[in-house]
């Protein structure tokens, strides 16, 4: 299990979230039938599945791979169930991942899937979308939260994720090494230091992640329109970051969001508007949904992780 999974499942009772339940009941049924709503953008935010070793909080190891077989299995789940629409409007073209190796490993048997779906369906994409290769784009602008207990072990030294160069070695057939990060990991953050461009930055409150989560979020969009779909593969504070900005809450005081399952995925979606027109707001059609998963972590229990300002009493 992993770090996050011991802390979580520690406290079970902290978590009180009917919303994510509800959610994925209603929205489960006909998640592959959104085309009922006329021409829409989705947009998948992924936790990984399960991790080895487990990290552990203040501890580390702070770059783990995914566990063998478990993990790979989770990703596989995942890649599986997002192919599983064929041609639908749903199924992403583009695919984005933190740098961390766990994040990285979903998001290389993602992009498998999903190819080796497109060249068994024979190729037919609908609404014109390209049918080269879809490659992961390494983007730092959503990486792990910039905290020591999340980085820095107890010896002091800080754990950084591999460049996108030594990256694109290993993933040698999915990784885009021609695309460059949209927000990129600006330098450490002086003491008292108060400015922020809403880059990634060690150390980063959650306020600030807030900021570097959205500010990302609107580049990605920006750089890509709002016709294809897309998934984005990172860790759960980030994640679970971006959801409350697309779900349009100033703060997690307001926002509806509970803690986030391993494996767990969110899909929102939203209409697509002609070139010019003001874009529309996003609709969530499913919030950390593990129905995909296997075994004990099917229900989602395992590994729940929140933000400590979303975590309602």
């Amino acid at each position: 299990s992993n770090k996050r999974q011991a802390a979580s499942q520690a406290k079970p009772s902290r978590v009180k979230s009917t919303h994510s339940t509800r959610l994925t009941s209603v929205a489960q049924l006909h998640w592959c039938k959104m085309t009922d709503k006329g021409k829409r953008q989705y947009l998948w935010l992924i936790r990984y599945g399960r991790t080895h070793p487990g990290l552990v909080e203040n501890f580390g190891p702070y770059d783990s791979d995914l566990h063998d077989p478990d993990g790979i299995a989770h990703a596989e789940a995942i890649g599986r169930r997002l192919a599983s629409c064929g041609d639908a409007p749903s199924v992403p073209t583009i695919v984005y991942s933190d740098p961390f190796l766990r994040c990285m490993r979903t998001a290389d048997v993602i992009v498998h899937t999903l190819n080796e779906s497109r060249k068994s369906g024979g190729g037919t994409v609908t609404d014109g979308l390209s049918m080269d290769a879809i490659k992961i784009r390494v983007e730092e602008g959503t990486t792990e939260w910039q905290v020591p207990s999340l980085l820095v072990d107890p010896n002091g030294e800080r754990t950084n994720p591999r460049t996108t160069e030594d990256l694109a070695a290993m993933f040698s057939d999915t990784v885009d090494a021609s695309y460059h990060s949209v927000n990129a990991q600006g330098p450490d953050r002086k003491e008292n230091d108060v400015s922020d461009e809403g880059r990634p930055c060690f150390p980063e409150t959650e306020d600030q992640l807030h900021f570097r989560c959205a500010s990302t979020l609107k580049k990605i969009l920006a750089s890509v329109g709002n016709s294809d779909a897309l998934a984005i593969v990172g860790h759960a504070p980030c994640v679970q970051s971006m959801a409350m900005y697309l779900e349009g809450s100033a703060s997690p005081v307001e926002s509806k969001l509970g803690p986030w399952s391993l494996g767990g995925m969110t899909l929102f979606s939203r209409p697509v508007v002609a070139k010019g027109g003001e874009t529309s707001a996003w609709t969530l059609e499913l919030y950390s949904d593990t129905s995909h998963m296997q075994g004990e972590y099917k229900a989602g229990k395992l590994g729940q992780w929140s933000l400590p300002s979303f975590v309602k009493e």
